[in-house]
């Protein structure tokens, strides 16, 4: 990974991401300590739009899709050692505060990959063999001119970008509609049924939000929406006491009490979001992620984080974007 991590800090042009392996986690940290930016996003996939242009001049590095488990925000922290981020913005959900959710990340890898002739590296050439075998072709070099990096990102164009943020390559627009009956159900991934929100999770976010105080670091907490007809099958459905005491005004008061500057945007409206610019049901798109910094950016608190950023150059972004990207990645011909 700290290769990787290395060629995308030096201006290497592709995407990354494996389909036999997972050390995003890794990755992340690497790219941390070789940058060392002044801004950092961490969280879950739910963080993964922001983009380095928006931040400008500030020195930003996207983080996310890489914490998932609340005590791994953390364990982050310390594994950046002596150096420490400016401002840190993270994505909160309920979720994250459930066990089950948790429970499902407890093997995620936070290490780096295994060396030549490992059981993950010898399982890594049997799956590209077989995949080889089943496709019966040669997964080089990229999709759709999109140089690639990893069996996902070349068969996809999906992957992490320079900047860490995540590209979603071509998808159609999916309105949430297949998800309500699950989701209503309880049966929704990530949305996992819970009534109430863990405590031993709480207290592990408290040890985060104590660790940053003492590096000197400003948190920035942001709730991402769901596109709409998910957020009313939440509201709806009587599985999901945790959401609801999620959004509560005790809770709210809770994660500003441990010093986190926190948005919540779960309803499109509280930042003029649109429902057609979301990547899927749960991840909202580029240009959602500029209506939410640009509202943010009305609060004194947020601008004095980031003096320099120029909202009008994000709202002339908006004017251009389409409906997945308001910055457009540039290859080298092929």
């Amino acid at each position: 990974m700290s290769t990787v991590a290395w060629l995308q800090a030096h201006g290497a042009s592709f995407v990354y991401l494996p389909k036999l392996s997972d050390h995003s986690y890794r990755l992340k940290v690497d790219a941390v300590l070789q940058r060392k930016p002044e801004a950092v996003a961490m969280g879950s996939s739910r963080a993964n739009q922001w983009r380095s242009a928006m931040f400008h001049p500030t020195r930003f590095y996207n983080a996310a899709n890489a914490v998932f488990v609340v005590r791994d925000f953390a364990r982050m922290l310390e594994e950046f050692g002596d150096f420490s981020p400016r401002v840190i913005i993270f994505s909160i959900d309920y979720f994250p505060f459930v066990p089950a959710f948790e429970t499902t990340y407890s093997s995620q890898s936070r290490s780096e990959m295994g060396g030549w002739a490992t059981p993950e590296q010898i399982g890594i050439i049997l799956g590209v063999f077989e995949d080889l075998v089943r496709t019966r072709r040669f997964p080089w070099p990229s999709y759709n001119g999109t140089p690639a990096l990893g069996l996902s990102a070349i068969r996809t164009g999906s992957g992490f970008r320079l900047d860490g943020s995540y590209n979603y390559g071509s998808r159609t627009f999916d309105d949430g509609t297949d998800s309500v009956s699950a989701i209503e159900a309880g049966k929704q991934w990530p949305l996992v049924p819970a009534q109430r929100l863990d405590s031993s999770i709480l207290r592990d976010f408290e040890r985060f939000t104590e660790l940053a105080r003492q590096k000197g670091i400003a948190l920035v907490g942001v709730t991402m929406p769901y596109i709409p007809k998910v957020r009313d099958a939440l509201e709806r459905s009587s599985h999901y006491g945790a959401w609801r005491q999620f959004r509560s005004a005790e809770t709210q008061e809770w994660i500003r009490n441990q010093g986190v500057l926190y948005f919540d945007f779960s309803r499109l409206e509280s930042f003029g979001g649109r429902p057609d610019e979301f990547a899927d049901p749960y991840h909202p798109s580029e240009p959602a992620y500029i209506r939410m910094l640009l509202s943010m950016l009305t609060d004194e608190r947020f601008r004095a984080l980031f003096p320099d950023i120029d909202a009008h150059d994000l709202q002339e972004r908006l004017k251009h974007a389409t409906r997945l990207e308001a910055y457009r990645d540039k290859w080298p011909a092929n």
